[in-house]
This record gives C-alpha cells, sequence and structure tokens, in this order.
C-alpha cells in the first residue's frame, strides 16, 4: 500500500482528458478520481479534497491561491493546441468589431481571459462580459456572442454564426502554443509516485486514442473520425520549452489586463523554472 487514504485526482470530463485519465488504474486502491468543470476542480483542490486535479492554467497562476502552500506542477504534462483547438469557441451573432455584449461559459476560467486577452489585444475590444449557465441554447442569451468550451463548443454547429476558435486566434497572434490545462498537486509523501502514475498514463493513453474515439463519439453525437483527429491533430498533451513560453506570454497578458497578480514563480515536482 503506498498510501494510508487513497489518492484522489481530480480531471475534466471532457474528451481532451480522456487520454490522460482513460488508463489510471480503476480498481487500484491507491487512486480515487473524480470529474468536474475545470472551475470546480481548482477549488476542491485548494480546499485539499483532492490530491491532485487538472486544473485551468490561470488558477495556477493565480499564486495568491497556490503559491504559499507549495502546490507543483507535474512536468511534461499539458493540455494544449498549436493552432485552432475546436473545442473553445465564441459564437457571435454579429461580426466579431460589433460585439458589445459577451456571454461567458462560466467553467473555465483560463478560457473565459484567453477570450479577454484576444478581444483586446487582437481587435481593440472591450465589450461587458456577462455569465452563460448553459440553461437555454445559445440564440436565446441576450449577448452579441457566447463563449463555449470543451465537447458543447464542439457539438455547437458553426452555421449561421459568427466564429472564433480561440486557440487559432492566439497562435495567429502570437506564433505560440497556448496551455488550457496542468495537472497541479500539493508537494506531499507520494509526489514522484503521483508523478510517474500521471506520465505513464499519459503515454498509454496517446497510445489508446483510437480506442477512445471510438468509444466517446457515440456519448457525444459526433462523429469517430472528428473524435480522432481533434486527439491527435488539435489537442496536444506536451509541456515542453515552447508550451511554457505561451504560458508566460499568457501570464504577461493577463497582468496586462489585471486579470491576475504579477510576481509569480512556475514550480515542477521535480524541477524549478524561474
Amino acid at each position: 500500500m503506498i498510501h494510508k487514504n487513497r489518492i484522489k485526482i481530480g480531471a475534466v470530463p471532457y474528451l481532451n482528458a480522456k487520454p490522460l485519465i482513460y488508463t489510471l488504474p480503476k480498481d487500484d486502491p491507491n487512486f480515487q478520481l473524480s470529474t468536474a468543470v475545470p472551475s470546480l476542480l481548482a477549488a476542491q483542490l485548494q480546499a485539499g479534497q483532492l490530491d491532485v486535479a487538472l486544473i485551468p492554467s490561470i488558477e495556477y497562476l493565480r499564486k495568491e491561491k497556490f503559491q504559499d502552500e507549495n502546490y507543483q506542477i507535474i512536468p511534461d504534462i499539458a493540455i494544449s493546441s498549436h493552432g485552432p483547438v475546436r473545442s473553445v469557441k465564441l459564437f457571435s451573432q454579429v461580426p466579431i468589431e460589433k460585439v458589445r455584449r459577451v456571454a461567458l461559459d462560466t467553467s473555465s476560467r483560463t478560457s473565459r481571459a484567453l477570450l479577454k486577452i484576444l478581444l483586446a489585444e487582437k481587435y481593440g475590444l472591450n465589450p461587458e462580459y456577462t455569465s452563460y449557465e448553459h440553461r437555454s441554447p445559445i440564440r436565446n442569451t441576450d449577448a452579441d456572442a457566447v463563449l463555449l468550451i470543451g465537447d458543447a463548443a464542439m457539438q455547437q454547429s458553426d452555421e449561421g454564426w459568427y466564429t472564433l476558435d480561440l486557440g487559432e486566434e492566439w497562435h495567429s497572434m502570437t506564433g505560440m502554443p497556448f496551455v488550457y490545462a496542468l495537472w497541479v498537486t500539493k508537494e506531499n509523501a507520494v509526489l514522484d509516485y503521483i508523478t510517474q502514475k500521471l506520465q505513464q498514463a499519459k503515454q498509454e493513453g496517446l497510445q489508446l486514442i483510437p480506442e477512445i474515439a471510438q468509444i466517446e463519439a457515440p456519448k457525444l453525437n459526433l462523429p469517430e473520425s472528428l473524435c480522432r483527429e481533434y486527439l491527435t491533430q488539435n489537442i496536444g498533451y506536451d509541456l515542453t520549452k515552447a508550451e511554457l513560453a505561451g504560458l508566460r506570454l499568457f501570464y504577461n497578458y493577463a497582468v496586462k489586463l489585471g486579470l491576475i497578480k504579477s510576481d509569480i514563480e512556475i514550480v515542477f515536482t521535480k524541477t524549478r523554472v524561474s
């Protein structure tokens, strides 16, 4: 037995996370896996309800929450894009330059911050922002545009909308990848074990993407080929120098717009990158 209590792992329920958690042993007495929307995972991690969580990148960058308690990033793993992402999109009823009111999906603060950065820095816009709770079709909102993330963004047809793919827009503006989520954990006695298991799960999951797409496509009412293409061509799972550079640039823009505070340090479970 590695741990006197089961290691509580939290991940998002979206298709893009499946390769990272698909092979985590479901019957291993050391692990207890749960899923929740990204914004809730960060709160659960901070509250001690989870030992490790796949949280939005901006939550880690909000270091007033995590710095003092020595939370660290599991190295070499992320959810990112190097261009179009498909699952983080703005659907607008008017041309983008005429957008004055935007309803934001409340599930992820990273995507909300990214949209604000893109509209301000690339389009010179500072619209009014409200919340979208998925209680009604996006066409029925009183906003000019609606931000959707995750599987809902992929299920929503582009037809009849002006759309922005936020991954594509970020790459067009910066030439860099964008990091949406990171595995984050608190320093503890089984840190090396957690790191090893999550990195192993990633490598195994990437090899099983065709199987994952076949299983998940019917659940999402999406073509299997689209799910497979999304997981292999739109989403990246590495955390290299390129992704870190994109993450730091995102951080700089977020500080500039007052979305987060300055003076953070990115800390890994085995490597410290200042």
